[in-house]
C-alpha cells in the first residue's frame, strides 16, 4: 500500500487515489522538467493506461544479458524492450484532480466516455 503525506495541514487527500470507482482511473506524476502541463500530460496518459490495461492490452517483453568477464574485471549489460500494443481506443475525460504540494504530485481520476 502506498504511504503518501498530507499536503496541507488538516486537508487529506481525497478517497479516490485509493479508491476510484470501477469505470474510473488514477494517474500520476511527479514534477516534470518541461512544467505543470507536461506533469498534467503524464498523469493523464498513466491513468488512461490504466483503463487500457484493463480491456485487454498486449505486452511483449525481450531480454538480452550479455555478460564479459577477463582476468580482473567484469561487467554485465542487459538490454530489455517491453512493447504495449492496444487494441482499442480509450477515450477518457477528467474528473477530478489534486495536486501534492509537498511532493509536487500530480494524481488525477478518469473515467471512460
Amino acid at each position: 500500500r502506498r504511504q503518501r503525506q498530507m499536503c496541507i495541514r488538516d486537508s487529506f487527500e481525497p478517497d479516490w487515489i485509493e479508491n476510484p470507482a470501477r469505470h474510473q482511473a488514477v494517474g500520476s506524476c511527479g514534477s516534470h522538467a518541461l512544467g505543470k502541463y507536461k506533469q498534467k500530460e503524464c498523469a493523464m496518459t498513466r491513468a488512461r493506461l490504466e483503463l487500457a490495461a484493463r480491456k485487454g492490452i498486449e505486452i511483449k517483453s525481450m531480454s538480452l544479458m550479455t555478460e564479459r568477464a577477463s582476468n580482473m574485471t567484469s561487467s554485465s549489460t542487459l538490454n530489455q524492450q517491453v512493447t504495449q500494443e492496444v487494441n482499442t481506443k480509450i477515450k477518457a475525460r477528467l474528473v477530478d484532480s489534486y495536486h501534492d504540494k509537498n511532493q509536487d504530485i500530480l494524481w488525477v481520476l478518469v473515467e471512460e466516455n
